[in-house]
């Protein structure tokens, strides 16, 4: 017998096997990718991860205008509880009149604008003073991000308020009626300052709460209306076939190669 025929016929045998296997990789290959596999999974994945990344963002951004609402809700308690304070400092200077011997007062005083200063430089938000800004600091401002937005709201001086009472306090004769009132004046006046930015604080706090109330209401409305998987649906069934066709081409060519080779 010759051994070539043999060969010749092994190789035939061989082809077969293999393009009958492959023929039967190919049909398994084609149900695997099939247009409602592809539906169920593939297109499911591409919807789910682009809404997630939409809702991500959102989330983010959700929790950054809940940072500067905090802000600023802290700040501004912080802010009413000083003018409390002042109000301490304005009533002992109002009945201070008939008081023949001042020092006492100016020690009450004293102790009131250290509780002050101490309250304003510990009014802070995950170690970020709020409210308080001294002579040395470089940054004057705090930086409030919220609604995809940056504002910069500036500190008061605090250092400066307590500086100014404190000297017209301790520095002139109480006993003088002129410099009781300078004193006087000089309190309320920073009372006035502290409560007109109190109230900037509420204000601008107000306003982002409607402003991230708007927004949920808007998400849940673009949630409730657009349905990404049947707006994707289109997309999906004209081309997962056209693709699932390209692949069943290109392992038929596979076949095809190797068929070459073993002839070869």
């Amino acid at each position: 017998m010759d051994i070539n025929a043999i060969n010749n016929t092994n190789s035939i045998q061989n082809l077969n096997n293999l393009n009958s296997n492959q023929n039967i990789a190919l049909e398994k290959s084609q149900l695997k990718y099939s247009v409602e596999d592809f539906q169920s999974s593939e297109s499911t994945s591409l919807v789910v991860s682009k809404s997630s990344i939409i809702r991500s963002e959102f989330s983010q951004d959700i929790q950054s205008t809940n940072d500067t609402i905090a802000k600023t809700k802290i700040a501004e308690a912080s802010m009413n509880n000083l003018q409390d304070f002042l109000k301490n400092i304005d009533q002992k200077l109002q009945n201070s009149e008939n008081l023949q011997n001042k020092n006492d007062l100016k020690q009450e005083i004293n102790q009131e604008l250290r509780d002050f200063n101490q309250l304003a430089f510990s009014t802070k938000y995950k170690d970020e003073n709020l409210i308080a800004n001294r002579y040395s600091d470089e940054q004057d401002s705090i930086t409030l991000s919220a609604n995809g937005n940056l504002y910069s709201i500036n500190k008061p001086n605090i250092a400066n308020f307590t500086n100014n009472i404190f000297d017209a306090i301790n520095n002139s004769d109480l006993n003088n009626p002129e410099n009781l009132q300078k004193a006087i004046k000089s309190v309320e006046d920073t009372a006035t300052q502290i409560g007109n930015i109190a109230n900037e604080f509420e204000n601008f706090s107000k306003q982002l709460i409607e402003d991230v109330r708007d927004r949920i209401d808007e998400q849940r409305y673009n949630n409730n209306v657009i349905d990404f998987g049947r707006e994707s649906s289109d997309f999906t069934k004209a081309n997962i076939n056209i693709n699932a066709g390209y692949l069943a081409a290109s392992q038929a060519n596979i076949v095809q190669e190797q068929s070459v080779r073993l002839l070869s």
